[in-house]
């Protein structure tokens, strides 16, 4: 049996600044936020990563872990759930989960060089200001895991099958 790398809960300050970090912003508007240096914004995100089990991983990786272990709320999401594809869907659901461009092209079944156009057309799909927002959103839709005391979205794809 494995077990999960245990995970040492935020400080207050840490989850302040992921608190905002959920919905994609820079660490230089996240640091005009809350009143820190972008320095300290860093390493807010540094340590959560470290605590979190995933150092060095990519924002979305990082939003996506945060949002697993409930460390902060996901973002609010204005409007209603995209119409996604199936495609669409294991792109989400490969930016979430891993964070260099060759593995995501091999979960998505695309070379590592297209990568990056993919993500930009689900992000732009999503309404999302770029991947780790969408990410945030994800979570908040019920795409990648239900928010808290709430039932999951029900999440549309072009073949007109509800996905849970």
């Amino acid at each position: 049996m494995t077990t999960a790398p245990p995970t040492t809960a935020l400080t207050a300050d840490q989850q302040r600044v992921a608190a905002r970090f959920v919905y994609g912003l820079t660490n230089k508007a996240i640091a005009q936020k809350v009143c820190l240096s972008v320095g300290g914004v860093a390493s807010h995100l540094c340590a959560a990563r470290k605590k979190m089990g995933c150092p060095g991983c990519s924002r979305s990786v990082l939003v996506h872990t945060l949002l697993a272990a409930r460390e902060v709320p996901p973002p609010v999401s204005n409007g209603p759930v995209p119409v996604f594809t199936e495609h669409e869907l294991t792109v989400i659901r490969a930016i979430a989960e891993h964070s260099r461009n060759a593995d995501i092209g091999n979960a998505i079944g695309v070379p590592a060089d297209d990568v990056r156009a993919e993500v930009d057309a689900v992000v732009a799909q999503g309404k999302a200001s770029n991947a780790a927002h969408l990410v945030g959103l994800a979570h908040a839709w019920g795409i990648l895991g239900r928010v808290s005391g709430s039932q999951p979205a029900t999440v549309i794809t072009t073949m007109e099958e509800p996905v849970r």
